[in-house]
């Protein structure tokens, strides 16, 4: 008993300091005398049992650890229950600090979730890199950068830029890139760039360049175009040329 009073002693003393309070400070929280404190810390008295709990809560540590015992914890991953979505299919890259996920806002721009190959449904509030294609759409809180086609639709927070091409639309805070064809209209805050036809209503901040045929009731922002079908365009319109 003696040994385990010695031990216990030295880690009350340790975890004190190390949580930067006084036997004095701890005592309060503990609703007991700094000096019974100063007796566990010299190992002249030991704690009653129902202290430990409490003094780990505020050492934030276990109470194991208290003793020097080796800490093993095993991760269930088939028993997270406190996300705020449901258990579906769609493929989610989250950052915490702890246990808070953060948001687009904060440090999460700084990450990327990549994805190696084909994959279904993503979304992310960080940035979204994927090699391959994605089907049943995908949702970024910072930017999409696909290398392969995008069906489903995508929502980004900032720029998207699709390597194939796009069907089901896009909202995006920026820029929207999409080397082939790009069906199901757009909404960006920057420019949309497209490789081949685009159809669906477009509303943009920027120019709408697009290298093949653009079909759509109404347009919000300048076209460049080999063609153009729309019943009404808010912005001026360049055909280009053909030799």
């Amino acid at each position: 008993m003696e040994n385990v009073n010695i031990v216990l002693a030295a880690n009350i003393l340790k975890y004190r300091k190390k949580s930067g309070l006084s036997q004095d400070e701890l005592a309060q929280k503990l609703g007991v005398t700094f000096q019974a404190v100063s007796k566990w810390e010299n190992a002249k008295a030991a704690p009653d049992i129902t202290f430990l709990p409490i003094m780990a809560d505020i050492f934030g540590c276990y109470i194991d650890e208290l003793f020097s015992r080796e800490i093993k914890t095993e991760i269930h991953y088939d028993h997270c229950a406190e996300f705020p979505w449901a258990d579906d299919t769609v493929i989610r890259g989250v950052v915490c600090e702890g246990r808070k996920i953060l948001q687009c806002e904060s440090l999460v721009d700084r990450f990327t979730f990549e994805i190696i190959g084909d994959a279904k449904n993503v979304q992310s509030e960080c940035n979204i890199e994927v090699n391959g294609n994605i089907s049943g759409g995908c949702s970024a809180g910072k930017n999409i950068n696909v290398s392969g086609v995008v069906s489903g639709g995508c929502n980004s927070g900032a720029e998207t830029v699709i390597g194939g091409y796009l069907s089901g639309g896009c909202n995006s805070g920026g820029d929207i890139t999409v080397a082939g064809s790009f069906s199901g209209g757009c909404n960006s805050g920057g420019g949309v760039t497209c490789g081949g036809n685009l159809s669906g209503d477009i509303t943009c901040g920027g120019y709408v360049t697009v290298k093949g045929d653009v079909e759509a009731v109404k347009i919000k922002g300048s076209v460049i175009c080999n063609s153009l079908k729309c019943d009404k365009v808010e912005g001026n319109v360049t055909i280009n040329s053909v030799d």
